[in-house]
């Protein structure tokens, strides 16, 4: 069984210029998230059929307390409903049977494959309490006892690969990536078609930013049994990372057919239908998630991250607010249980920023603006590794014109983690709201060549060429951002400003209408659209007024 990572939104970057007064609100569906049902669920068949099998073997253990198959199959009953710590009881006491059987064991092979395994899943117990979100480790689960029932449990049976793989993903949550590479790989030399393996070889290359690599494990398993939970999620992750919302919505959309009750997966599910726009599907799917595992805190924050932002496009200022005080319930019900969440400390942050945006008064302003602060705070304090909140930090400090503030944020984020695309954005952004467009170019051209394929970072540094008047390198970025993604309407539109610059308004028109048929709702798009065909009509008018009668 694998590890499965947890998804959130990537923070916003501010990417693109859109016009001359920065209208760029995206029009969503509106919603009562709070009525919100899915569609998809567990059938109550599977569950009350779960239940009296349960019911049974409860009832049988009480009676044959010293029957190790009795207290086995109970211990994996619960352990396949995820009831980690009535697992390990259960484990315990098979083991402890087994053992005192011992002397009436005629095959002595079988007797130790079975205790083998019976050592492995108590110690798997372990590995999955360590891992789950809030717990508070005890002596238990100590990395190092953990391990050493792992190679317990390989001393006394060397060939079952469930025991090499459990020890590779306790490496994994140690964040010991190469260590578990190391163990993965040896097992595939020996068990070929051990697809868990090798799906958790393409999570520790995942986990490592290693994306082709992880990639091809993931795809391997996926192609030999289209039914395997695990790599069907990771590799909706991995399609997540690359921005691919609709085809990581097809893979998370398949693994939840398959098990409906795991939280995890329809957490990631809500990220791909949110990045995709589908925003009343996200909306449910993450309040399945939160109603399957009301301690999933990614579901939790996501939802009310979520919330925050539909806000946006909510026209009735009560529901609005009604809304923000659900997603801030959210916030504080995960920090009541985990004070150190900085997840959710950032996400209340730009809560806070949301009722700021909306305050009348400057006095309401003031008063969400230092909340919003405090949130940041807590959040750096909580974990000031986590290159997330600096990048919101940032973003919060470019929205109040304190570009130096946000270009400090922004290179700490990068500086934590080099990976994040938006933080290299936004800090070239910053750096061009600094009057430094010298040192926002290098850092463009520096970025580049991390992100090559980065349409983003080619709109910007052609935004940038374009208002120091470098028409020439300006065409050539936007035509490269373009070649690498085409329809990106905000490149159109941005290519438009740069015709209109060099008095191409035909051309402008053309590259506007191309913005639009892309993305309708494009508000920048249809404004620049009225201006450049008035300035056609003046040049028209001037054009006859010159023509000689």
């Amino acid at each position: 069984m694998d590890l499965h990572p947890g998804s959130q939104p990537d923070p916003t970057a501010l990417e693109d210029e859109r016009q001359v007064d920065d209208d760029d609100d995206e029009e969503e569906d509106d919603e009562d998230v709070g009525e919100a049902s899915s569609s998809r669920g567990a059938p109550n068949g599977v569950l009350e059929k779960e239940k009296i099998l349960r019911t049974a073997l409860v009832a049988v253990s009480k009676r044959m307390t010293n029957n190790f198959h009795c207290a086995f199959h109970l211990g994996l009953m619960y352990f396949r409903s995820q009831n980690y710590t009535k697992a390990k009881e259960a484990f315990k006491r098979a083991l402890e049977n087994l053992r005192a059987q011992r002397s009436k064991i005629v095959d002595e092979k079988r007797w130790g494959a079975m205790e083998a395994r019976t050592v492995s899943l108590h110690a798997q117990c372990c590995l999955y309490e360590l891992t789950a979100p809030g717990t508070t480790p005890t002596e238990e689960h100590n990395p190092a006892d953990i391990q050493e029932q792992f190679v317990q449990a390989t001393k006394i049976d060397n060939m079952q690969p469930d025991i090499w793989n459990n020890l590779g993903l306790l490496h994994m949550s140690l964040d010991k990536f190469e260590g578990a590479r190391m163990i993965l790989q040896p097992i595939l030399s020996n068990f070929t078609q051990y697809n868990d393996a090798i799906s958790n070889l393409g999570l520790s290359h995942l986990c490592s930013s290693e994306l082709a690599e992880a990639a091809k494990s993931f795809q391997t398993v996926i192609l030999r049994d289209s039914s395997h939970l695990e790599a069907l999620n990771n590799y909706g992750v991995l399609l997540l990372r690359h921005k691919c919302y609709r085809n990581a919505v097809i893979f998370l959309e398949k693994a939840v057919d398959l098990d409906p009750s795991q939280s995890y997966v329809w957490n990631n599910l809500a990220c791909a239908y949110s990045g995709e726009g589908r925003l009343q599907d996200a909306a449910r799917a993450f309040r399945h998630a939160r109603e399957l595992d009301d301690g999933n805190v990614h579901a939790t924050v996501n939802l009310a991250h979520h919330i925050t932002c539909m806000v946006q496009a909510e026209g009735d200022a009560g529901a609005s607010r009604e809304k923000l005080a659900q997603a801030e319930h959210m916030y504080s019900s995960v920090l009541c249980e985990q004070q150190s969440c900085t997840q959710a400390w950032t996400g209340l942050a730009g809560l806070f920023k949301a009722q700021m945006d909306m305050a009348e008064s400057e006095e309401a302003k003031a008063e969400f603006r230092s909340l919003a602060m405090e949130a940041f705070s807590q959040g750096v304090e909580s974990d000031s590794n986590d290159p997330v909140v600096w990048s919101q930090l940032g973003l919060f400090s470019l929205a109040e014109s304190d570009a130096k503030k946000g270009e400090v944020c922004f290179r700490t984020a990068i500086h934590k983690n080099r990976t994040i695309l938006a933080a290299w954005v936004n800090l070239g952004l910053s750096m061009q709201l600094a009057n430094v467009p010298s040192e926002a170019c290098a850092m463009y051209v520096k970025a580049l060549s991390t992100f090559r394929d980065s349409h983003e970072i080619y709109n910007n540094i052609a935004n940038l060429y374009r208002h120091l008047g470098k028409y020439e390198e300006a065409m050539v970025s936007y035509q490269a951002c373009l070649n690498i993604k085409d329809d990106y309407a905000i490149a159109h539109n941005n290519l438009a400003l740069l015709h209109a610059a060099r008095g191409s308004l035909d051309d402008a028109v053309f590259s506007l209408n191309k913005a639009l048929q892309l993305d309708p709702g494009l508000d920048c798009a249809k404004s620049n659209l009225i201006k450049v065909k008035e300035l056609q009509r003046r040049a028209q008018l001037a054009g006859e007024a010159d023509t000689p009668q």
